[in-house]
């Protein structure tokens, strides 16, 4: 099946996100690269399954399509002589029976008799007193009929899901007729290679001789796959299953069936036979192979799968036999005999098919009917799911613990059991019950869930062994990522390497991820090309990790994600964001920059807002525009006193970094009284104690020197835009800053932007006595005296008089020039 159990059990992909510690260089300390330590962040992923979900939609498929079969047999039964009427009548009887309408508590023991009176009536008329009755007469009498049942079920029971609850119990009456539909067409596929070698030869002693060998191995292989699946064979056909012969099967049937029916019916009859009934058979066959591998009912699938090996193999070889005994003469005398294939000359086809069908129901001894009983445990799985469904835990273990009794292997109710434990005796019973299902059959999901349960517990070499040499490695491409994972957790890198590199090239985006992962942890410890073509570079995980491998390498990757049109971050969006934000190579963050604002200023994102300031406190110091990161910071720390000690610690560092002794000692201060006490904060005290010549600044002058030496190139808007950029790019080099405003000032820059701009300088550098002099200048300038006066008085605490004194009478003698100016105009 295409889809399979991933509808009602999918892959879950649990992403697990680990800090990885990055140093940030900014400065030599005592002949040692220093910097800043932070954590970027680095995505692992494995898979796991959760609870199986309930599908009530195949159930309601199979209700329909089981009642459309006995709707089409009961109207076509009419037509049958006397002798297959009753046959084929107790076959109806006894699904009907199998139905257990009882269970709806609807006049408990007379609704199956109804039912049963209802057909015996209506088709009885039928067949003996109208038998010329048109066709159309006869359905629509079946219709009311059925159609009865059906609205009795769904509107006079007070259950909730009701025909649910029908089909559930009922489950084998669907099952019957798509057995017997089986068994009719399990010995066709032989006919249709007796014809397709002996059609038109005119060599029959040729045409016998193909005929043994192709039709030899069509039953060789359906033999094979009966063994195979005893156990008495470990020599598997990949390419060929049960489901391959049933649809060949289907398709020789088909074309076949005139010749079948030839006078046992009249040809409007087999018209209808052909073109409704079988159709039918073939849709209720089908379906039902649907729903179970839908609902990952493992025992209706199982038992189905039974039904088909041992009716292919016993029919096959019956009708072998049968075409070799009666052909082989005329074949011989090159008669063209393939038309009369179901007449034979010397041992009749009836006594074929009996021979078959006592075959087949051996086959069934044989297993100790073990497709009987798992379709009762598939029942009762059906019936636990409903119970799950409609909230009835203890209902549902019972039912789920009766399906182990019927089919001790099968992994529905086992899978559901270790899922649903509580109790400590149930939790300790996982393993085994896990590890039931996979004594019986290769389980992907089952084979993950066993490893899971030891992964949870940290016993990881339990974890390794579950996955190594299991036989789902070589059909699962998660079983294989989550045996990687358990590798690099019990520190076998190499082999970790080697599946995660495997299972990549079998298109897993999550092993890529992981490579990723593993790339970044191990570049240094394990001796492989770190550099890898990846082909899922849009994946985010993927994004994550290979942005961290950048970071750690000094390699630059163009950040890739678009922004959220609802304004909401994710976290592996977020930890992107991060990394990217953390990269020193890369000087242009203004793509990352903007979208760190664009998320900041949604209020969605305030559970993230710490980390995302940090982030950009970060970017634009490592863009190196150090007024706006430590704005950052001041943001950062305003924002959350509780984690207020980080961003204080990283402000002493960078404070170092830009040459601020005392802003260092007093963000350490601050850093220490917020509680933060990681490991990098005593190496980077120790080494301060021991700095001797200590000769960090800031310097932006190469920057303010290039612009000025294009000064004649560009235009005064152009420059004086320049200047103004380069004024709060770094309060702490002060000459420089002070320069540029002193440009701007020359090209008349207004004056009120100029304020801002020293008043920003002023709150970043707070030590520095020139830019706070510069600043009070610009009050007077500006109108704003009562601010430069309570500069003023910040200054006096700074400065000795003399130069106190001398900024206070500049500061006077520039306000009384502005009163002066005012006056004149």
């Amino acid at each position: 099946m295409i889809v399979g159990d991933n509808l009602a059990l999918p892959w879950q992909v649990d992403t697990n996100f680990k800090t990885r510690p990055l140093l940030l260089e900014y400065f030599q300390l005592n002949g040692e690269t220093s910097g800043l330590y932070v954590d970027q962040i680095i995505s692992w992923q494995k898979y796991f399954t959760e609870d199986i979900r309930y599908l009530g939609w195949p159930e309601t498929i199979v209700f329909a399509i089981f009642f459309l079969a006995l709707i089409t047999v009961s109207t076509l039964v009419t037509y049958l002589d006397r002798f297959s009427y009753f046959i084929v009548s107790g076959v109806i009887v006894f699904v009907l029976i199998q139905l257990r309408l009882e269970e709806l508590g609807i006049a408990t023991d007379y609704l199956t008799y109804g039912v049963i009176g209802g057909y015996a009536i209506v088709s009885y008329l039928f067949h003996t007193f109208y038998p010329h009755v048109r066709f159309w007469f006869r359905l629509g009498a079946n219709l009311l009929l059925y159609g009865s049942i059906i609205g009795v079920i769904l509107y006079a029971t007070d259950l909730s899901y009701p025909h649910l609850v029908t089909i559930s119990f009922g489950i084998m009456g669907p099952v019957i007729l798509a057995t017997i539909f089986i068994v009719f067409i399990a010995g066709d596929n032989i006919y249709s290679l007796f014809k397709l070698t002996t059609q038109g030869s005119s060599n029959g002693k040729q045409s016998l001789r193909h005929f043994l060998i192709i039709g030899a191995i069509y039953v060789g292989i359906a033999t094979l796959i009966f063994l195979q699946r005893t156990g008495y064979t470990s020599f598997s056909i990949y390419t060929i299953n049960p489901y391959i012969l049933l649809i060949l099967s289907m398709t020789s049937g088909y074309f076949c069936i005139d010749k079948k029916l030839h006078g046992l019916t009249e040809r409007e009859e087999s018209r209808l036979v052909k073109n409704w009934l079988y159709p039918i058979g073939c849709s209720l066959v089908l379906i039902l192979i649907a729903f179970a591998k839908l609902t990952v009912n493992d025992s209706i699938t199982n038992a189905l799968e039974w039904v088909i090996i041992i009716s292919h193999m016993t029919f096959g070889l019956t009708f072998f036999f049968y075409a070799v005994v009666n052909f082989t003469p005329p074949l011989l005398e090159n008669l063209d005999v393939w038309p009369v294939f179901f007449k034979g000359l010397r041992a009749p086809i009836l006594v074929a098919r009996f021979m078959a069908f006592v075959m087949f129901l051996g086959g069934i001894f044989y297993l100790n009917n073990r497709p009987y009983y798992q379709v009762k445990a598939g029942q009762y799985s059906m019936l636990a799911a409903l119970g799950d469904k409609v909230d009835n835990p203890i209902l549902s273990e019972q039912y789920y613990k009766q399906s182990v009794f019927y089919d001790f292997y099968n992994f529905k109710a086992n899978f559901s059991l270790a899922r649903e434990a509580k109790r400590a005796d149930e939790i300790n019973d996982i393993p085994l019950k896990l590890n039931n299902i996979l004594k019986a059959s290769t389980n992907p999901k089952a084979r993950v869930a066993y490893s899971n349960y030891f992964a949870d517990r940290d016993l990881l070499y339990r974890e390794l062994t579950t996955l190594m040499n299991s036989p789902e490695i070589e059909e699962s491409k998660e079983v294989e990522n989550n045996l990687g994972l358990a590798h690099y957790r019990y520190e076998n890198y190499d082999s970790a390497y080697v599946y995660f590199v495997d299972d990549r090239q079998a298109n897993s985006v999550i092993s890529e991820g992981n490579l990723a992962a593993l790339n970044y942890d191990l570049a240094a410890r394990i001796n492989f090309d770190t550099t890898v073509n990846y082909a899922h570079t849009d994946d985010l995980n993927v994004m994550i990790n290979r942005q961290a491998l950048a970071n750690a390498q000094g390699g630059i990757i163009p950040y890739n994600l678009a922004l959220n049109k609802d304004t909401i971050l994710n976290r592996p969006s977020l930890f992107y964001l991060y990394n990217a934000a953390l990269n020193q190579t890369d000087k242009d963050k203004g793509v990352i920059l903007t979208a760190i604002d664009y998320y900041l200023a949604s209020p969605k994102n305030d559970s993230f807002k710490n980390f995302l300031l940090m982030a950009k406190a970060i970017g634009h110091y490592n863009q190196e525009e150090v007024n706006q990161a430590f704005r950052s910071l001041e943001t950062a720390i305003a924002s959350s006193q509780v984690s207020a000690g980080f961003p204080y610690f990283v402000k002493a560092v960078w404070a170092f970094d830009q040459g601020q002794a005392a802003l260092t000692l007093e963000s350490l201060d601050q850093a220490s009284k917020s509680g933060y006490y990681e490991p990098q904060v005593k190496p980077f005290i120790d080494g301060l104690k021991q700095v001797r010549d200590y000769k960090e600044q800031a310097d932006i002058s190469p920057l303010f020197n290039a612009f000025e030496e294009k000064k004649n190139t560009l235009d005064s808007t152009t420059y004086v835009q320049q200047m103004a950029a380069i004024a709060d790019l770094n309060a702490f080099d002060v000459k420089t800053t002070l320069k540029s405003l002193a440009e701007l000032r020359a090209f008349e820059y207004d004056a009120a932007e100029v304020y801002r701009l020293l008043r920003s300088a002023i709150t970043i550098n707070k030590n520095s006595t020139e830019l706070l002099s510069e600043y009070i200048y610009q009050c007077a300038r500006s109108g704003y005296g009562s601010f430069g006066k309570s500069a003023l008085e910040d200054l006096k605490k700074m400065v000795d008089p003399e130069n106190y004194n001398k900024v206070k009478t500049t500061f006077e003698s520039i306000q009384e020039e502005r009163i002066q100016d005012l006056i004149r105009k």
